[in-house]
């Protein structure tokens, strides 16, 4: 095909807008726009031109109701034709009000001019790497005319021919001047970060979602992109916007506890706890757990969650807080802030052997008894003994039977640890004479007097529950990111806890005889919760089939009975003294298994079933396994980054979700369907009318705060603490 004749002339400014609907204006240097520039033609005698229908192509003197409108057209007629379009340059009316708007193929302007030292590998190896240019000079474009009274566009000029190929797919998402980052791809990028996936995983995820990359309108480096333009405006503010949204919370909600501390201007230290937390203390405060082993954010700072088991047997926060540092001062200040939220301490607190936490815990928690970490002190054995008694299979064995076991008198493990030490020659080593001279911390012989000592022995449970909140955070996270994961973790234990609370309340269980169930099993099922009444159950069942009475004797109106416990694993056959006193329903077993775990023993349901009980006497029926032993309006509530939300905020999710409810409604009706679709195409095509965006540089910011929903600040009072130590203790001080 010969050349055409085609005039290619045009009044071509220096300024140049990257948005479609951004009409602010920027000035631009770059050679892609030199009005000087040749256009580049491809080798031979041909330009090409499009095949698409004739109801495509734009025709001078058509008219457009709003700039929108017409780029839109423009960009179906591209799309159809196989090119790409790009913004081209813009004149204005005397009153700065747009009169003339340019658009051109993608392939428009020139390659950038660098000057390279071809003398050296380098830069022969840049110039190689760099000799790829995807634009080609193109002029095809159209131009807008505004009429300045009536505020119509109409089209004055159009270039139809192309000097480079066009493409016969629809390359519209392929192209990297066509792709739009939605709301929808932000909020995602965003939300799937609170479960600790990164912009790259999200972009997969969302074209999974959407049947195919062809269908994400942004590919994976335009999520890359908002991902780093959202760090870098929240992170100069990290540190004030959490503080100002927990402000906010404890504000709006009177039971909200937070305060925090400054070192001059930077975060020190913070510790916040909701109303649901204060009521799971409240009810669970009989034994915690605090656990300051790892990190969850960028700054290093240490997350130190405090941990309870609930009526569940599940674990539960009942507080949090950040340090950053572990220096008897921080941990200090944590706990006076933890007591100064709940008022009153535990009754046993399970920590790691950090020096300078148990020099805070004593001096903090007076009367609160303090368990080492059994766990931590059994993990050092292979550090601290010698391999050949380590492997000793026998050692192994014997050691956890002593430490390990909770029948055991003091006196008694105290005689058992000797003869140990003695038969595998372990006198002369320094590290278990120090465990030794430590053992009322980690011995559970030691605890045998503390109501429910036997709930925990380790911080292993609290751990898993650490793990659980690591899950969904990432050492590299912001404080907004590391608070974001940390409401969703919070959200989803406490959904389990809801969950559970309708199974134990709607729920039957199942009875060790479904033709002739025992009334004290059934008594239990209907006030204990699902988890507990597992516990109880098996109690009752060993009562029922291993258990015997072998004397009763009347004393003083009171029964003492000697109850026999056949074990068939061991052949063994322990007996058991219980005292039982009908008048005031009082019941002891030798075992104490009440005392550690708060369920009455199989011994004692023994005694009970030969007294012809029907149900559990109420004050062996602790409120703590109870079931709806927590209000059920405290579960709903979860005071997220929401309080704070920009009205645009709430309104996109009230959006999103109106759009989840009517698609749902129709998807198993394929005429309302299509109705809603052709509706939703109508209802988009109005939507675009006359929409202008706001200036660029500060849509990101907007973006940003309504897809997060929290306030960035223009000034900043508070810093986030940097240069941290990893320990504020030497490690040689650690046991």
């Amino acid at each position: 095909m010969a050349y055409i004749n085609v005039n290619f002339q045009e009044d071509i400014l220096t300024s140049t807008t990257t948005d479609y609907q951004n009409l602010t204006i920027e000035k631009s240097g770059s050679v892609f726009n030199d009005p000087n520039a040749e256009p580049i033609y491809p080798e031979g005698d041909d330009l090409y031109h499009q095949n698409v229908e004739k109801e495509l192509i734009p025709k001078e003197k058509d008219s457009f109701p709003s700039l929108n409108e017409a780029i839109e057209m423009y960009r179906k007629y591209g799309k159809a034709a196989g090119f790409g379009i790009r913004m081209g340059t813009s004149t204005y009316y005397g009153d700065y009000t747009l009169r003339k708007k340019h658009i051109r193929c993608n392939k428009y302007g020139q390659p950038r001019k660098k000057s390279i030292d071809t003398l050296t590998s380098r830069g022969l190896k840049k110039k190689e790497i760099k000799s790829y240019h995807k634009v080609t000079g193109c002029m095809a474009m159209i131009g807008f005319h505004r009429d300045h009274k009536s505020d119509t566009f109409t089209v004055y000029k159009f270039q139809a021919v192309h000097n480079h190929p066009l493409n016969d797919f629809d390359q519209e998402s392929i192209c990297s001047k066509s792709h739009k980052l939605t709301i929808c791809d932000q909020e995602l990028i965003v939300k799937a970060s609170t479960l600790n996936i990164g912009a790259t995983k999200a972009h997969k995820l969302q074209a999974s979602l959407k049947g195919g990359y062809d269908n994400v309108t942004a590919s994976k480096i335009d999520y890359k992109n908002f991902w780093r333009d959202y760090m870098n405006i929240v992170g100069p503010n990290d540190a004030q916007c959490v503080l100002d949204q927990l402000q906010i919370r404890r504000d709006n909600y009177p039971n909200f506890h937070f305060e925090y501390k400054l070192d001059d201007k930077l975060l020190n230290a913070m510790f916040w706890a909701d109303e649901t937390a204060k009521e799971n203390y409240s009810k669970f405060a009989d034994v915690i757990s605090m656990d300051a082993t790892y990190r969850t954010n960028r700054y290093n700072m240490i997350f130190v969650p405090f941990t309870a088991i609930n009526n569940h047997d599940k674990t539960i926060n009942v507080g949090a807080g950040l340090l950053s540092d572990e220096t008897i001062e921080s941990y200090t200040w944590l706990l006076r802030a933890f007591l100064k939220a709940h008022g009153k301490i535990p009754s046993m607190i399970l920590s790691d052997m950090d020096p300078a936490l148990c020099t805070s815990i004593s001096k903090e928690f007076q009367g609160c008894r303090h368990r080492l970490c059994m766990w931590h002190i059994m993990s050092k054995i292979p550090a601290k003994i010698c391999s050949d008694v380590v492997e000793n299979t026998y050692f192994k064995k014997q050691l956890h039977k002593i430490v390990w076991n909770i029948h055991l008198e003091p006196a008694e493990f105290e005689s058992k640890w000797n003869l140990m030490l003695d038969k595998f020659k372990l006198r002369e080593n320094e590290w278990l004479d120090d465990m030794y001279n430590k053992r009322d911390k980690w011995i559970p012989s030691y605890f045998r007097d503390i109501p429910m000592c036997g709930l925990m022995k380790t911080t292993s449970r609290f751990e898993s529950s650490n793990s659980f909140f690591n899950v969904f955070s990432s050492p590299s996270n912001l404080l907004v990111n590391f608070m974001f994961n940390f409401d969703t973790a919070i959200a989803k234990q406490r959904h389990e806890q809801r969950r559970l609370d309708i199974a134990s309340r709607d729920g039957t269980p199942h009875m060790i005889s479904a033709n002739y169930p025992l009334k004290i099993e059934k008594h239990a099922s209907t006030i204990y919760t699902r988890e507990a009444f597992i516990k109880v159950q098996k109690e009752i069942k060993k009562a029922f089939t291993l258990c015997f009475q072998k004397t009763s004797l009347i004393v003083n109106e009171t029964q003492e009975c000697t109850i026999v416990y056949k074990n068939h694993k061991t052949g063994e056959r322990p007996h058991f003294k219980v005292v039982f006193n009908e008048g005031d329903m009082t019941i002891h077993c030798s075992c104490k298994h009440f005392q550690f775990y708060g369920i009455l023993c199989c011994h004692c349901f023994r005694v009970l079933l030969d007294n012809d009980f029907f149900k559990i006497p109420e004050k062996y029926i602790l409120d703590r396994w109870r079931k709806n032993i927590v209000d059920v309006s405290y579960q709903k509530l979860l005071h997220r980054w929401g309080v704070g939300n920009t009205e645009t905020s709430n309104l996109l999710h009230e959006a999103s979700s109106d759009y989840e409810k009517c698609v749902d409604s129709v998807a198993h009706d394929l005429g309302k369907l299509q109705e809603l679709v052709q509706s939703l195409k109508t209802l988009s095509i109005e939507c675009e009318k006359n929409v202008v965006t706001k200036p660029n540089t500060n849509l990101i910011k907007e973006i940003v705060e309504n897809v997060v929903g929290l306030h960035i600040p223009n000034e900043i009072d508070i810093e986030a603490p940097s240069g941290i130590r990893t320990k504020g203790s030497d490690k040689r001080n650690r046991m």
